[in-house]
């Protein structure tokens, strides 16, 4: 074989049509970063002053804070409740954590658009803001997962007595670490709900209550179980690892319950505050609506509720993937459709807006599966030479 038909079958192994398309979806991201950071807000959204927030907070980071909820929750039963039968999964569920808060960070950036002074809540404290609360918790809260996560690139040092030391010290703290996360999550995914009680009027009956810090919270759970499932199965597909399914099936028999809570409380608060006549005009928030309860409440709790769904992964991985869809229209029809009746301006997010949520949300996607492909995140299965060199030796 020649030197130039080994360099063709080089790149030809190497250049594959995902590949190729994450790099357009990294070129078209950075275009738009460009736009954002270059041109200004009006020439890289369709953000006015009536509807100043858009698919950056909704998606970015709204989404993004709320599908993380997975890690706290299954960190908090392995190792203040004591389900040790989740530990498979736990580092996956920490690393999807901790990869979604980094989108959040990185979506700040294009949202503030002056990067430059992300630090200023370090120093400059507003109490009386609910971002500011906001932000101490993403800072707070990115920096135990890292902590969290850390024993998976630790573990990768060459030096045995530092590698030893700084995993006794990990070992130690621990249980403060989780404890502390669980508090910081819980009041970072309430309190991205609290900051629509001061638009009181502006927001549609139809999604305003008192009560949505807790209807965040409440929401948050399910999603970000169901999104942990959904990557731990894509990983035992795709991934070479091994994850016992019954374990995702347990997973999701806390999911339905939870829905039952949410669905509970959401449809007594809407009937109490009058939110519930709005519903029966003939409108497209109503449609909305309907879209987002029948994804993450009606479909998965009678999915979720028969035994061949959840023992099945391909059909419990389509059923969590409703309930994360179903999540995702809710915190866009919070940020977005809720707001466009009163403001009178219909917003369709820019391409570009697209364009920078989309390459971030694939960066994170391909630095999980990197990270999975060559860290110590899931139980791996064992080579088949493996296999049959052992079986002859015994």
């Amino acid at each position: 074989m020649s030197r130039l038909e080994a360099l063709s079958g080089f790149i030809s192994a190497k250049i594959t049509m995902w590949r190729v398309i994450v790099t357009l979806i990294f070129a078209a991201g950075c275009y738009g970063a460009y736009a954002r950071f270059a041109l200004g807000l009006h020439q890289s959204t369709n953000l006015t002053d009536g509807q100043p927030w858009g698919l950056w907070v909704g998606l970015g980071t709204l989404c993004g804070v709320g599908i993380s909820a997975g890690g706290f929750a299954i960190a908090a039963a392995v190792y203040l409740l004591g389900f040790e039968r989740y530990r498979p999964v736990v580092r996956s569920a920490v690393l999807l954590s901790f990869l979604g808060y980094l989108t959040v960070c990185t979506g700040m950036m294009y949202e503030l658009g002056l990067p430059w002074r992300i630090w200023h809540p370090i120093v400059m404290w507003n109490r009386h803001s609910m971002l500011f609360e906001v932000s101490w918790c993403v800072m707070l809260y990115t920096t135990v997962l890292t902590l969290e996560f850390s024993p998976a690139l630790v573990e990768r040092i060459p030096w045995k007595g530092l590698r030893d030391l700084y995993l006794k010290w990990h070992h130690e703290l621990l249980i403060g670490l989780v404890m502390i996360g669980a508090v910081l999550s819980s009041l970072h995914q309430s309190f991205l709900g609290g900051l629509y009680l001061v638009a009181k009027g502006k927001v549609d009956p139809l999604w305003y209550s008192q009560y949505l810090p807790t209807l965040f919270y409440l929401s948050a759970v399910p999603a970000g179980l169901a999104a942990t499932i959904m990557a731990v199965y894509l990983c035992n597909r795709s991934l070479n690892a091994r994850v016992d399914p019954r374990i995702l099936t347990e997973m999701s028999q806390v999911i339905a319950p939870l829905l039952y809570v949410y669905a509970l409380f959401r449809g007594i608060d809407l009937v109490s505050h009058g939110g519930i006549a709005s519903l029966w005009h003939w409108r497209e928030e109503s449609l909305l609506f309907l879209l987002e309860v029948g994804l993450l409440v009606v479909a998965p709790i009678i999915l979720l509720s028969q035994e061949k769904i959840r023992t099945n992964p391909q059909h419990l991985y389509l059923t969590c993937s409703l309930v994360v869809m179903g999540f995702i229209t809710n915190r866009l029809n919070v940020s977005v459709t809720a707001f466009e009746r009163t403001s009178g301006y219909h917003y369709v997010p820019k391409w570009t807006e697209f364009a920078l949520t989309l390459a971030t949300v694939t960066a994170a996607a391909v630095a999980f599966h990197y990270a999975v492909r060559y860290l110590d995140i899931l139980p791996k299965k064992q080579p088949k030479k493996w296999i049959v060199e052992n079986t002859a030796t015994a």
